[in-house]
């Protein structure tokens, strides 16, 4: 007589429990994951080779990211960026905007695709300049299939005329969604 009770106890709490809707169960496939707004922060080392310098001051250069920034680990990064100058030369100081686009490839391989848009300050003196500005994430590969945000990027460089190469460093700090 007790086997029949406990038995029909259990029925009655798995009756209370269902529901009429489908049972689903977590989606395996890319799309159905969330995506999560997370804060980025990091430091990068910048190797710079000047490729040209126009006669109204403008630069192209071709610049070699190595960065640790949270969420990506050690990163890497190729752009080419042009540093186009605002106005003439005033007590020595150029002021510019700055414009690049590439891809930061972390750790494990993913990427997620940039593009920085700021402004700078070079010393003619000495060729040592100051830049800040935004750096956009919008998609890549793995994981920053659909990647997005934003970050303010902060920095330093000298260049060597005679060399035609540089270094420089920035932090950054802002949001990623993945």
């Amino acid at each position: 007589m007790r086997r029949p009770l406990i038995s029909t106890a259990m029925l009655v709490a798995l009756a209370a429990c269902s529901s009429t809707e489908q049972a689903t169960g977590p989606s395996l496939t890319r799309g159905g994951e969330s995506q999560v707004t997370r804060p980025l922060k990091g430091r990068c080392n910048v190797d710079v080779t000047i490729v040209r310098v126009g006669a109204d001051g403008s630069l192209d250069l071709i610049e070699e990211y190595t960065c640790q920034i949270s969420h990506l680990g050690r990163t890497h990064n190729t752009v080419v960026q042009s540093v186009i100058p605002t106005g003439p030369p005033v007590g020595g100081l150029l002021p510019g905007i700055v414009h690049n686009t590439g891809a930061f490839v972390a750790a494990n391989g993913d990427r997620v695709n940039s593009s920085f848009t700021g402004t700078g300050v070079t010393n003619l003196a000495n060729f040592t300049a100051v830049f800040e500005g935004t750096e956009t994430f919008m998609g890549g590969t793995g994981r920053f299939e659909n990647a997005s945000g934003t970050a303010h990027i902060k920095g330093t460089a000298a260049l060597n005329p005679a060399t035609g190469t540089g270094k420089g460093q920035f932090t950054i700090e802002g949001t990623i969604t993945y």
